[in-house]
């Protein structure tokens, strides 16, 4: 396992901000792709909000999450490839090429990961991970390796060894995707923001990121007021999959999975929550999503107990808004009603006000 260098001010690895740029707008965008946007997000609600989704649509969403995440992943592996020219040298650079996946997952809140063996010739690759951000996920990203090495579709499959342990295989073996040329990922537009960061001035990363503690042995990202897991990774796959479930199951899928994450957070509430924003909520708030690069929260108004908010360049808005749900009867001890919409230029608008 490489050895990760850490910023001697703020004890981040050096990686992060290496490889990731906050903006003022409220994003999160790869250093070497401002294209691709991240979100630096709580991991453990991301199967907990499957989950949900699956008891509240009475379905499985497995094979939809693992084919939108492997189209991300193979993106973001040819990316890495761009620099490896000809079939020779491909080989010789592959076995860096993937230990450098993953180790950038270990530092990206992945899990601890250890490859068990890798055939080129077969372009099958076998991975031990133990505590996974996201087991759905993950598959999708060794789906995805395999896809964008041999240019080829790719077959994931894996075995539980133990208690949050796993093998994943995955090979080159072409099949018949249901799913093929639906699940493109959204870009909408961004608008310029005015969110203005204290940077570290070791590393250049937000000095809110020191909240966070990096274990890049066993793959993990904590915050530790709250002890809650995090990891970076990209929202497209998210929103994706959002997209697919209703175009298959129609209008009221939105509504089932903001229900899906508010049920969630609510499971999540505690004391630890119950000095959140302080006096000024919508400063707390704007710069907390800023950090996370879920958007620029740009509006926040309480009139006659109803809160109003519009926000700029909102990553996976139906996530956000049953968060916002889940805060709002959090802190006034009361079920709220939530009316939203999202205009053409991609501004997410919502009201919530008591229920009754």
């Amino acid at each position: 396992m490489a050895a990760f260098k850490r910023c001697k001010v703020c004890g981040v690895p050096v990686r992060v901000g290496k490889d990731h740029v906050w903006s003022s707008d409220g994003t999160i965008a790869q250093r070497r792709d401002r294209d691709h946007r991240m979100i630096f997000f709580d991991s453990e609600g991301i199967d907990a909000l499957f989950q949900n989704i699956e008891q509240l649509i009475g379905m499985p969403i497995e094979k939809m999450i693992i084919e939108s995440k492997a189209r991300a992943t193979a993106a973001y592996i040819s990316h890495l490839m761009r620099g490896i020219r000809g079939p020779a040298a491909r080989v010789v650079g592959l076995g860096r090429v993937i230990q450098r996946v993953i180790d950038q997952g270990r530092v990206m809140g992945y899990g601890d990961i250890n490859m068990v063996s890798f055939s080129w010739k077969n372009l099958k690759i076998v991975n031990d991970v133990s505590n996974p951000y996201s087991l759905p996920l993950f598959c999708g990203d060794m789906r995805g390796s395999v896809e964008a090495i041999r240019k080829v579709e790719g077959t994931v499959a894996y075995e539980q060894q133990g208690p949050g342990r796993y093998v994943v295989t995955a090979w080159h073996e072409a099949h018949a995707s249901e799913l093929e040329g639906r699940l493109t990922p959204k870009r909408p537009p961004r608008k310029q923001g005015d969110i203005a960061f204290n940077f570290c001035p070791g590393c250049g990363v937000p000095v809110e990121i020191s909240q966070f503690k990096w274990d890049t042995e066993a793959g993990t990202i904590t915050h530790e007021p709250t002890g809650v897991r995090y990891a970076i990774f990209g929202p497209a796959g998210l929103q994706a999959i959002f997209d697919e479930l209703e175009r298959e199951l129609g209008e009221s899928i939105p509504e089932a999975i903001i229900e899906a994450q508010r049920m969630h957070v609510e499971s999540r509430m505690g004391n630890q929550w119950k000095a959140i924003g302080g006096a000024d909520l919508k400063g707390w708030l704007r710069g907390w999503l800023a950090m996370q690069g879920m958007g620029n929260l740009r509006e926040l108004d309480l009139v006659d107990g109803v809160y109003r908010a519009r926000m700029e360049n909102p990553a996976a808005p139906l996530v956000l808004l049953g968060t916002a749900a889940a805060l709002f009867e959090f802190m006034t001890e009361s079920k709220g009603v939530l009316e939203w919409s999202v205009a053409d230029d991609g501004d997410l608008s919502f009201t919530i006000s008591p229920a009754g």
